[in-house]
């Protein structure tokens, strides 16, 4: 499992990194536009009409402007965190050694 989230988790820096090279100016809605431009009008009239206009406007729309590279940035940054192997502190080592003796 942690070895999945480490390989998903680097994928998504390395997406980060090439979109970041290609145009780090680029906004999720532009890049979401040039892969398809319906999905994206699909996706607005579906969350204005089925769960709340307000949603879109104020948290959607501000979202979409964002650079493009954030968004495999965030997730790939979390799945590292959540793969990578916790240390024990010195006090929880000391103490179940304690229990054992």
């Amino acid at each position: 499992m942690r070895k999945t989230l480490m390989g998903l988790g680097s994928a998504l820096l390395l997406t980060a990194l090439v979109l970041v090279l290609r145009d780090s100016s680029q906004s999720i809605a532009e890049l979401w536009v040039s892969i398809d431009p319906n999905s994206l009008v699909g996706f607005g009239a579906l969350i204005e009409k089925k769960v709340d206009p307000d949603l879109w406007t104020r948290f959607v729309l501000p979202l979409l402007k964002e650079p493009a590279w954030l968004a495999p940035l965030v997730p790939g940054i979390l799945l590292l965190l959540a793969g990578r192997p916790w240390k024990r502190s010195s006090a929880t080592d000391a103490e179940a050694e304690s229990q054992t003796a």
